[in-house]
C-alpha cells in the first residue's frame, strides 16, 4: 500500500475512533450547561444573589435591548439588587420556553445556549401575571470546571402572546341575560354588555371583548388577559361589575337602571 494511502487510512481511523469521545464530551457539556443555567435562574427567581453570582464569570457582560450594557459580576448583581429584587412585595419570575432552547458547543471551553423566555410579575397576595417575553443568547465559559455565564444578550422584549383559558363552562341564555345591560365607570364611561349566543359581548368605547364564563359570575376575555366579576346585591340582582387585569382590580362599574 502506498505511504500516502496508509497515512490517509490511519487519519480516517483516528477520526472515527475519536468521534464517540467527542460526542460524549459534548453531551456531558450540554448536561452541565443546562444544569448551571437552571441553577442560575432558580437563584434569580428567589433573589438569591450570592448563588446567582457564583454562576457568573468575573468579567461577564450583559447586553439588554432596553437598558444597554452591564459589565462585571459585581455590576450585574448590583443591577439585580436595585431592579427586580429591590421590592420584596413585587418580584419577577423567569420561565424558559423549553421548546425554544438550543445548545451549541464552542471550541476553547465555551458553549452557547439560546432560546426564548417569559417573565411573570409576582405581587404579594396576588396570582402571578404574565409580564412579557424576550429572546436570549448566552455564551457560557468552563471556568476551572464550573460553567459560568460569560456573555449574555437579551433582546426582542415585548408582550407575550395571550392564551385565553380553556372554555370549560357553558351558561344557559337565561343566565347570560342577567348580566346584559348598561354600566358606567368613572374612568371609562359607558360600558355595554349584551348576551350573544353562548357568551357575552362587552363594549367600552372602541374596545370590544368576547366574554366566556369561568363561573356563574366570573368571565374571561378572549382578546386579552382580562377577567370580569359581576356583582349582585342581597336580593341577587346584578348591580355592578369589576374588571381585573393581571390579577388586580383595574376598574369598577355600576349598572344603570
Amino acid at each position: 500500500m502506498p505511504l500516502i494511502s496508509v497515512r490517509t487510512t490511519l487519519a480516517a481511523f483516528v477520526l472515527v475512533a475519536l468521534a464517540p469521545v467527542a460526542t460524549a464530551a459534548t453531551q456531558d457539556d450540554e448536561v452541565a450547561v443546562r444544569a448551571a443555567d437552571a441553577a442560575f435562574w432558580k437563584a434569580y427567581n428567589a433573589c438569591d444573589l450570592p448563588a446567582a453570582g457564583k454562576l457568573l464569570s468575573a468579567d461577564v457582560e450583559f447586553y439588554h435591548d432596553n437598558t444597554g450594557l452591564t459589565r462585571t459580576r459585581d455590576g450585574l448583581i448590583e443591577s439585580l439588587r436595585k431592579g427586580p429584587c429591590a421590592n420584596p412585595n413585587m418580584r419577577l419570575r423567569r420561565e424558559a420556553i423549553d421548546t425554544s432552547l438550543a445548545f451549541h458547543p464552542l471550541s476553547g471551553g465555551f458553549a452557547l445556549l439560546s432560546g426564548q423566555h417569559r417573565f411573570y410579575v409576582q405581587r404579594a397576595g396576588a396570582p402571578d401575571s404574565l409580564d412579557g417575553q424576550a429572546s436570549f443568547t448566552t455564551v457560557w465559559i468552563d471556568d476551572g470546571g464550573q460553567w459560568r455565564m460569560h456573555r449574555v444578550l437579551s433582546c426582542a422584549h415585548g408582550p407575550a402572546p395571550y392564551t385565553p383559558p380553556a372554555r370549560a363552562l357553558t351558561l344557559p341564555a337565561v343566565a347570560l341575560a342577567r348580566y346584559a345591560g348598561q354600566y358606567r365607570s368613572a374612568r371609562i364611561g359607558s360600558i355595554v354588555v349584551v348576551a350573544d349566543g353562548d357568551h357575552l359581548q362587552l363594549t367600552a368605547g372602541s374596545f370590544v371583548a368576547t366574554l366566556y364564563p369561568e363561573s356563574t359570575t366570573r368571565f374571561f376575555a378572549m382578546e386579552r388577559d382580562l377577567h370580569f366579576d359581576f356583582e349582585a346585591d342581597a336580593a341577587g340582582a346584578i348591580v355592578g361589575l369589576a374588571a381585573y387585569e393581571h390579577g388586580e382590580v383595574s376598574d369598577r362599574a355600576v349598572r344603570e337602571p
